[in-house]
């Protein structure tokens, strides 16, 4: 009982993944935001990268906001004119991790994990 009332405690519900906030040293949150790992007792859920992180994870539950997530990228990079090539390449790089993130949950929910 002991054990799960810990990792419970540790469980931060976000809209887009769920953080396993265990160690706020890996916590990306923090790092992105220049704070010290030492006195925080949850994540920055606002400031997620949770593609990147490695106390975040995806459940089917997630799908439908990387699904929209991803379709307003491709509308917005549709939309940009030449001239604003680095905007049109940090949208397709968001983009490509938003399809990395969608694969992942699928293969997930094809293994039943």
């Amino acid at each position: 009982m002991n054990l799960l009332a810990k990792r419970a405690g540790a469980l931060h519900l976000g809209q887009a993944n769920h953080c396993w906030f265990l160690d706020p040293s890996k916590a990306l949150c923090l790092k992105l935001a220049s704070r010290t790992s030492r006195d925080a007792t949850a994540p920055l859920i606002g400031m997620c990268d949770s593609a990147r992180c490695p106390q975040a994870t995806h459940h089917a539950g997630h799908r439908a906001v990387w699904a929209s997530s991803a379709e307003n990228k491709k509308a917005f990079i549709a939309s940009i004119g030449r001239a604003q090539k680095s905007e049109k390449e940090r949208l397709a790089a968001d983009l490509a991790r938003d399809k990395r993130v969608l694969s992942a949950i699928d293969a997930a929910a094809r293994t039943g994990a």
